[in-house]
């Protein structure tokens, strides 16, 4: 029978690697530092030197384990016990800490961003919330809570790809649409959601991304999703990003077009 999680004396564990002498660890250097529940059921720790036991998106800690079996290196693993009971946000918060504070750092993918300089936070500290352009600017929030630890590894491609490439939705895209047939391209600001607020994440009109729209094209029959048009001037672009970029907006602005998800 699987151990339950809340009956297990540890949750934490960490991979060493004993080749390289002592670094941040006596033994050697830790590589990778997990949770129990990532862990196969049932958890045995024999299998854990195995990459097949670390989660797929941990690519790079993955690789440097297969590496290590094949040349034949010992590969330690060590569990960290609970001193209490630990409810699983302090848990994963504990990990990050953990992850943080050894030199060097751990392979873990998913925490690769708990360090991150001190220009960053500064970046995020000072920004104010600013005014939309005259002309007019689409405003696209990001669903959910956006963790401040992301913010370094937010690339974006990927953010546009992900939230804004392919538009949901009947009105507010049709409004959209019109006004750059209008007006000509405008800005496009993706922006962490409004009301969002709490201790470790970005705040409320914090803007992730910046581009210039020229059309927003409906790609089915019933005109419910929209492919959106990127316009290519580097210049307004390059304009547009160091004016908006990483720096905050009201969504009551009365300048702004709003897209949602349907």
């Amino acid at each position: 029978m699987p151990t339950p999680q809340t009956a297990a004396p540890w949750r934490i564990y960490q991979l060493i690697d004993s080749s390289t002498g002592p670094t941040n660890h006596p033994l050697g250097t830790v590589f990778y530092v997990g949770l129990r529940s990532d862990l196969p059921e049932p958890v045995d720790l024999r299998e854990a030197t195995e990459p097949e036991s670390l989660p797929e998106a941990e690519v790079a800690a993955r690789a440097r384990l297969g590496h290590l079996n094949r040349e034949g290196v010992r590969v330690i693993v060590e569990v960290i016990p609970e001193q209490h009971n630990v409810k699983h946000g302090g848990l994963d918060r504990a990990l990050v800490s953990l992850c943080a504070a050894l030199h060097p750092a751990p392979l873990n993918e998913r925490h690769k961003a708990v360090r991150w300089p001190g220009s960053l936070v500064h970046t995020v500290e000072s920004a104010r919330i600013g005014p939309l352009p005259e002309d007019g600017a689409i405003l696209r929030t990001h669903t959910g809570l956006t963790p401040i630890a992301q913010f370094p590894v937010l690339d974006e491609q990927t953010i546009f790809e992900e939230n804004l490439a392919i538009i949901e939705g009947s009105t507010a895209p049709k409004a959209v649409a019109k006004a750059l047939r209008d007006g000509g391209p405008l800005p496009l600001l993706l922006l962490v959601a409004e009301g969002r607020t709490g201790r470790g994440v970005l705040p409320g009109g914090f803007v992730l991304g910046v581009w210039a729209v020229e059309a927003i094209e409906p790609i089915n029959d019933g005109e419910t999703q929209w492919s959106v048009v990127l316009h290519d001037d580097p210049e307004m672009v390059g304009a547009l990003r160091r004016r908006y970029l990483h720096q905050r907006v009201s969504l009551d602005d009365f300048n702004a077009l709003k897209l949602r998800k349907a």
